[in-house]
């Protein structure tokens, strides 16, 4: 099952097909990593056979990943094709959706700008404009959906 749920804005897709794609090319790079490792090593050392077994591992969770993108991209696919939404660029043109730990510290650094601005400045109506802004992706991050626009 993938993180699709329903009904998703253009952005959402994207951004799904990009962390579909992501955690694909991170575990691939890992297998290569784990395979090259492997290959330095004399097999009868007890970390060829650990290697080995982790290799084994990260091979099924990346074939399952696959599984997703493949039922993601047919998902998604139909939506395009009954227009029922538009991405309009590359998987790898499309932004990484931010996490909410890093989300909530630059929403913390511009409440510090904020307090350290002054009144009624350019200063303090950028700060807070960002401040606004960060509180919205925040929210939009950590509340549930359930497949509905938010």
């Amino acid at each position: 099952m993938t993180e699709y749920t329903g009904k998703q804005a253009p952005l959402e897709h994207a951004a799904t097909l990009r962390r579909a794609s992501d955690e694909f090319m991170q575990r691939l790079d890992r297998l290569y990593e784990l395979e090259s490792l492997k290959r330095e090593l004399m097999p009868d050392r007890p970390e060829f056979v650990r290697l080995a077994r982790e290799i084994e591992d990260l091979s099924r969770a990346l074939l399952f990943t696959s599984g997703q993108q493949v039922d993601l991209a047919e998902e998604v696919h139909a939506d395009i094709k009954h227009g029922e939404t538009v991405i309009d660029q590359p998987i790898r043109e499309t932004p990484p959706k931010r996490d909410a730990v890093a989300v909530l510290a630059d929403w913390r650094a511009a409440e510090r700008r904020l307090a350290a601005a002054p009144p009624e400045t350019a200063e303090e109506h950028a700060a807070r404009a960002e401040v606004d802004r960060l509180r919205e992706e925040y929210r939009h991050i950590t509340t549930p959906q359930d497949g509905k626009e938010g």
